[in-house]
């Protein structure tokens, strides 16, 4: 089947474009790139905790793939839903076969017909009681499935906390990024970054691990707002930190 898409092969483009135009419609869209991206049947956001918003009236994004995420909210399917009161109450993503292994309801129908497979990662913050969900789901048959679920996962909790982030700057949730609160080394790591400097250069450069390194790219990215270090960099630049 070749090789599964990663962060860095998203199109920068899209993402800045995220940034200067974020509504309803550029953040589905975004959610679109993802699923086709990644190679699954369906991607929801599902956040019962912004203002005017509840468990019976969710605010929910979805790609065109997930139709079934519009049941929660005709339906108030939420209330009993295994998926959002395990999810609700977890810190680390869930696999939909974990679900099934525990619920005794024998109607459990998660996702829509032929979906075998999916993922629940949970998101909270930036403030105290907001709170989301994340949710993919895929035709995959469970070989295909477990052979990419590791690196999968690992991506789309980044892309999960994203649009988080995202949806709360929409809600009034989310504070104003702070460029102060960037560090100088962060702001170092960045600017050797720009420079087309891979991670193994920049530690010998700043005379520190390429851990350390990752790190302080990482801190950078997550305080801009960016997905993906390449991300971070443009946004950096655009902001004038790093010239």
């Amino acid at each position: 089947m070749g090789r599964i898409a990663s962060l860095d092969d998203l199109d920068l483009r899209s993402l800045l474009r995220l940034d200067a135009d974020l509504t309803d419609k550029t953040l589905e869209e975004f959610l679109e790139l993802i699923r086709r991206r990644y190679r699954l049947s369906g991607v929801a956001y599902f956040c019962p905790s912004f203002r005017g918003y509840s468990l019976t009236d969710p605010f929910i994004l979805r790609t065109r793939g997930a139709a079934w995420a519009d049941a929660y909210r005709t339906t108030r399917r939420a209330l009993n839903d295994p998926i959002i009161q395990i999810g609700a109450r977890s810190m680390l993503p869930i696999d939909w076969a974990r679900i099934r292994r525990r619920s005794k309801d024998e109607n459990l129908r998660i996702g829509d017909e032929g979906d075998r497979q999916g993922l629940i990662i949970p998101v909270r913050g930036p403030t105290n009681g907001v709170w989301a969900l994340f949710l993919v789901k895929s035709k995959e048959t469970d070989a295909e499935w477990t052979a990419r679920r590791q690196e999968r996962t690992t991506d789309l909790v980044h892309v999960a906390n994203y649009v988080h982030q995202r949806a709360c700057e929409m809600h009034g949730e989310a504070p104003p990024a702070e460029l102060n609160a960037i560090t100088k080394r962060e702001i170092e790591a960045l600017e050797w970054a720009a420079e087309g400097k891979t991670v193994e250069d920049i530690a010998i450069l700043m005379r520190i691990s390429a851990e350390t390194v990752k790190a302080h790219l990482d801190s950078a990215r997550y305080k801009l707002g960016a997905l993906t270090r390449i991300h971070a960099v443009t946004k950096a630049i655009r902001s004038g930190l790093v010239h």
